[in-house]
């Protein structure tokens, strides 16, 4: 591989550690099967512990077992096969307002994890493979609809994805790498809405989805590295909800089959530019589109029971990342980085049981190796975010959501392992 900054670790530690490894973090998947995250607003920060730590610049790095996932060249661009994992915890305080007072959402303690591995298959060839989760939720009190205090209703939002990403890379030369993949997503969304005098209650139904990815890097020369990257949106023929049901207090609810038209879920298109001056630092920064309002986040369909286009208010936004990584000795290294996204709600359609607001995040994080082995953890710090609904192009969502101010912070603390061989 060409470049400095990117070198390959020497020792191996006993083999039964690696298995004890992969042990702990099957545990976790067993225990955490349907788990959910929210990081940078509704988009990831990175997909792997290292990338998380220093702002989410992956797409011009390509430094570790996940990077694929978003830079399929990255297959290609290491010297030993990877396996890389991430478990994060988020921790999301959700305050809203309206023109009569203010509430609390209920923000589960939730946890995400990442698993991911790149092994060379020749000179030229490279394989990545990668399994995630994440997704959010939220519970509000409806008090509006709520005549029964000791059992009120709620207004509520599930969404939740399970990914498997592979991607096949080339070396084109010595300096261009290519990588390419499909990916296969499942999607989970559920919702008690209100509408009108009553709540439509949508059980949680979950679809199949699929698109593909692909990836360039140029080595530029020994000290930079360009890099671009294209996600495509996920593709979904549409969801079946069975029997929802609109309950109006003190009214028989209705009940009727609900489902949804074909669908998106959210694509990205990346660039960024890296520098490693020498063996000790490694400095980045990207820029990435992303297309929410085209997707089911920004539009929903709705036939049988109820008979009408919803806006759960996301559009595109756009993210920058930015940060860098130390090695302070041949046992530990330090991260720091930086993430602006522009705003990923609509005010003139936010819905505050799903708005995702934070805008500015900071992130640092300390790494361990020793060998052909790692560990560390990462802490990201959203900065705390208001928006307030214009109302102009809401449906009829009733006065808490008609004029509400939404207030969100969030934070998370992510662990990391994984070895080469």
């Amino acid at each position: 591989m060409s470049g400095a900054g990117f070198g390959k670790l020497q020792f191996w530690l006993p083999g039964w550690f690696y298995f004890a490894t992969l042990g702990v973090l099957f545990f976790f998947i067993g225990e955490w099967n349907r788990a959910f995250a929210q990081l940078d607003g509704v988009s990831e920060v990175g997909h792997s512990y290292q990338s998380d730590a220093r702002g989410g610049t992956e797409t011009a790095i390509g430094d570790t077992g996940l990077a694929h996932v978003r830079q399929p060249a990255s297959t290609v661009s290491q010297g030993l096969a990877k396996f890389d994992s991430k478990i994060t915890s988020i921790f999301i305080d959700n305050r809203w307002q309206d023109i009569n007072d203010a509430s609390s959402s209920a923000v589960y303690y939730t946890l995400a994890y990442n698993l991911g591995l790149v092994m060379p298959l020749s000179d030229r060839f490279g394989l990545g493979l990668a399994y995630e989760i994440g997704g959010w939720r939220t519970r509000f009190v409806d008090r509006y609809n709520a005549p029964d205090f000791t059992n009120p209703m709620t207004n509520s939002y599930t969404y939740s994805t399970q990914s498997v990403v592979g991607n096949l890379g080339y070396r084109v030369t010595d300096s261009i790498f290519i990588g390419a993949g499909p990916k296969l997503q499942i999607l989970d969304i559920g919702m008690n809405l209100p509408s009108g005098p009553g709540v439509l209650q949508v059980p949680t139904a979950q679809a199949v989805g699929a698109g593909y990815q692909a990836g360039v890097i140029y080595q530029a020369t020994e000290v930079i590295r360009l890099g671009a990257s294209y996600a495509s949106p996920n593709y979904f023929g549409g969801m079946n909800f069975g029997q929802a049901t609109y309950a109006v207090p003190g009214a028989t609810p209705m009940v009727g089959e609900l489902s949804m038209d074909a669908f998106t879920s959210p694509g990205r298109i990346s660039f960024g530019i890296s520098a490693s001056p020498n063996e000790k630092l490694k400095m980045a920064i990207e820029a990435g589109y992303l297309d929410y309002g085209n997707t089911v986040l920004g539009s929903m369909n709705f036939q049988g029971l109820v008979n009408n286009n919803l806006s759960m208010g996301f559009q595109n936004f756009w993210v920058m990342n930015t940060g860098m990584d130390y090695e302070f000795n041949e046992w530990f290294s330090g991260s720091i980085g930086y993430v602006f996204n522009t705003m990923p709600v609509n005010p003139s359609n936010m819905v505050p049981i799903s708005a995702s607001i934070v805008q500015n995040q900071f992130t640092y994080g300390l790494r361990f190796k020793h060998g052909r082995f790692w560990t560390g953890f990462a802490h990201i710090i959203g900065v705390p975010a208001t928006l307030t609904s214009n109302a102009s192009n809401h449906p009829d969502l009733g006065p808490d959501y008609q004029n509400s101010t939404v207030r969100q912070a969030l934070q998370s603390f992510n662990c990391g392992a994984g070895f080469q061989f």
